[in-house]
């Protein structure tokens, strides 16, 4: 059914390890030193550059797998990380909202790989 070349999904699944790395990297980084003293350009990486892995994740995802693993997989990453985050934060208010506010910016990688995808899909139909 799907015409796309693999040598782009190639291209995506290593920029996605790449980029995960990296988050790795600045994530590891940020709290190596407790308490937390990091500048305010490495909280934004911090807090903004996950969207980057993700938005590649999902554009992987719609590209070669099945609607139910293209909503569930990084619903389901997310999920997990939250659940270890927010037993470490003993399921506190604060805890809840530091995690909604990490999950934007995979959420909106997401969202922004669905819109994407869509709008080649269109393009792909159209001509």
């Amino acid at each position: 059914m799907k015409d796309w070349n693999p040598n782009t999904n190639r291209v995506l699944s290593r920029l996605f390890w790449v980029t995960a790395v990296g988050y790795a990297v600045i994530f590891v980084s940020a709290f190596w030193h407790l308490p937390i003293d990091i500048p305010v350009w490495h909280q934004a990486l911090l807090i903004y550059s996950h969207f980057i892995p993700m938005f590649l994740l999902q554009l992987i995802l719609c590209r070669t797998r099945s609607i139910p693993v293209r909503l569930f997989l990084p619903l389901g990453i997310l999920a997990g990380v939250g659940l270890v985050w927010l037993c470490l934060t003993q399921w506190t208010l604060l805890g809840w909202v530091l995690f909604a506010y990490w999950c934007t910016a995979p959420l909106t990688g997401c969202a922004v790989a669905w819109v994407a995808y869509g709008v080649s899909y269109l393009i792909r139909n159209k001509s």
